[in-house]
């Protein structure tokens, strides 16, 4: 099978479809109290016998890792992929790594497409595939990580119940009680073969669907939505109302801040609805998703006062303390690249409500979890997968380490083998080891590897990037959004390009020529060799140029209409497609120097 082939489209089996009579919800559903308590019961015991399988795990970690890889090694001898590789005569760790070489996505493509068109069993792996967690592809193809069975219940039993309770441990018996705000939203379809194909995260919210209007403030609406739909509205209106939030779920924290930040921007409008039992004329939505949600809703004037009170006295201060006073702690990917969004955020929550950093994920699998609340580092999983690592300062790819090998203070590109599939798969990410936790490493999330700019060996990376950003806009007094850097190789001679989002910004009043000389001297101060290249000539000084308001927004909006899930939407830090060159070019404001 030839690796570029195109992988069939999804069928028409939607979730935006309404479920079938069999998947209807149950003809009682408890009360919210009686419902969260059940769910804080299952929870909170799943949640804890995972972290005493992890304290146990941590104390022998080397050993945890190679029965793993040998298990995987066994169970997988007979597939193709094992019998071209000779796993029947691995008995070592360095007989793996020996026999088996480095493999990226390309080396499976072929393998995948005969499950995601036929179900064909047995062919990356002897365990049943029963989900194509969705990620970026070349060429305009889809592109699906098998997971497994048990690589499912991993993902969701860390990101679930083990995340919950760590909360409740941290953030009190409190927890137990109120509401949630979970932004998530489920966009998954169905392969030919029958299997499910999408971000995991959104199936597992279509399975609980019967459930979440008890528990979380989103209307279903919202959470399985119809293209047109204005779900920033939606959530935010609704989580407003309700005034006994005790957490909040979100993919990314970006998710929170830009809620956040629409609720100060559209504060009248909201609370004009919550008042009259309305939605205003100018949200947008098909027509008989505005009637259902109408057809529901009630006048509420005693909260609308309420938060109209506290919105009058403007938001120098954090709100969230007096809109929802019982907020305790908000779940998310927070740390790494987010860092500055989560401090932006504070802005907003204060000081007082816990973040959990929920770890390193990615599409192929969930590789560390958190230990403590407002740590933002976590433990890697040993039963997750099978890590090897190679310093990322001075690579050396014919001696991987193993997890007992990570030293503290240092960075490493990180390789895995999953019972996926995937063997000695390069994820092109960089953490840093920041201590351990028994014999097992702890972790911080630093880059993609792949996420660099690099025009004439100057190897700029993401991080160094995202801190110029920062910096720039701390010297300007400017409140970032977002910002993007292009990589201009047809100005002769080569320049980065910035282009800034900044959030209540008076355009006129910016200086394009400082602004730029201040971000040309950040990006010189963070890259030594940007530096010397810009002074022989190499390389033009950086330009500074600022986007239109909302254009961050306008491109997940965008990419939700072309089907991504908006919880994998991640910031566009490089502009590195003409796709993402011509809508970010077409939105800045004013004329670009030179």
């Amino acid at each position: 099978m030839a690796h570029d082939e195109k992988i069939s489209e999804p069928t028409g089996n939607d979730v935006h479809h309404e479920p079938p009579a069999s998947a209807s919800a149950p003809a009682q559903v408890p009360d919210v109290a009686t419902l969260r308590a059940m769910m804080h019961e299952r929870q909170y015991a799943a949640g804890k016998a995972l972290e005493q399988q992890l304290e146990a795990d941590v104390l022998h970690a080397r050993e945890v890792q190679e029965e793993l890889l040998f298990e995987m090694i066994e169970a997988n001898k007979d597939t193709p992929f094992g019998r071209d590789h000779g796993f029947a005569d691995i008995k070592t760790v360095e007989d793996f790594k020996r026999t088996v070489p480095f493999t990226n996505y390309d080396d499976y493509a072929g393998y995948i497409y005969e499950v995601m068109e036929h179900g064909t069993r047995g062919v990356v792996t002897t365990e049943e595939i029963v989900h194509f967690n969705e990620t970026s592809g070349t060429m305009g193809n889809p592109k699906g990580i098998p997971y497994t069975k048990r690589m499912a219940e991993i993902l969701m039993g860390y990101s679930g119940a083990y995340t919950y309770y760590r909360s409740y441990v941290g953030a009190g018996e409190g927890l137990a009680g109120g509401r949630m705000l979970t932004l998530i939203e489920s966009h998954y379809n169905t392969l030919k073969s029958g299997i499910s194909f999408g971000s995991l995260s959104c199936k597992a919210i279509a399975d609980a669907r019967p459930y979440l209007a008890a528990t979380t403030t989103s209307p279903d609406e919202a959470v399985f939505t119809k293209p047109g739909t204005d779900t920033r509205y939606l959530h935010a209106r609704f989580a407003i109302e309700e005034r006994d939030i005790r957490d909040i779920s979100s993919v990314f924290i970006t998710g929170v801040l830009d809620l956040m930040r629409y609720v100060e921007d559209n504060w009248e409008l909201l609370v004009r609805d919550i008042e009259q039992g309305t939605i205003d004329a100018s949200i947008q939505m098909p027509a008989d998703v505005r009637a259902g949600l109408e057809a529901r809703i009630e006048p509420n004037p005693e909260r609308a006062a309420e938060l109209r009170a506290i919105f009058e006295r403007g938001f120098s201060e954090p709100i969230t303390p007096v809109m929802w006073p019982n907020l305790l702690v908000i779940r998310s990917v927070a740390g790494g690249g987010f860092t500055p969004y989560t401090q932006r955020l504070r802005r907003f929550i204060g000081n007082d409500v816990h973040i959990l950093y929920t770890g390193y994920s990615a599409s192929e699998g969930a590789f560390s979890v958190p230990f403590e609340l407002d740590d933002p580092s976590s433990v890697l999983l040993p039963r997750s997968v099978y890590f090897e690592f190679v310093p990322v300062d001075d690579p050396d790819y014919d001696h991987t380490l193993g997890v007992e090998d990570l030293q503290e203070g240092h960075d490493y590109e990180v390789i895995i083998t999953s019972r996926s599939g995937f063997y000695r798969y390069k994820m092109r990410d960089a953490i840093r080891c920041v201590g351990h936790k028994g014999t097992m490493p702890t972790m911080e999330f630093l880059f993609r590897l792949d996420q660099t700019v690099n025009m004439h060996g100057e190897k700029t990376t993401e991080l160094v990037l995202r801190k110029v950003a920062d910096k720039v806009a701390a010297r300007a007094g400017l409140d970032l959004v977002d910002f993007s850097v292009y990589p201009n190789v047809d100005h002769h001679p080569a320049r980065y390009e910035y282009l800034f989002e900044f959030y209540h910004a008076d355009h006129a009043a910016i200086d394009l020529a400082e602004l730029s000389h201040i971000t040309d001297e950040e990006l010189r101060a963070g890259n030594y060799d940007v530096s010397y290249m810009t002074e022989d000539g190499t390389f033009a000084p950086a330009i500074a140029c600022v986007l239109q308001d909302e254009t961050n927004q306008l491109w997940r909006d965008m990419r939700v209409m072309h089907g991504k899930a908006p919880n994998q939407i991640k910031p566009v830090h490089i502009v590195d497609t003409e796709q993402k060159r011509r809508f970010f070019f077409a939105l800045i404001d004013g004329e670009i120097e030179g």
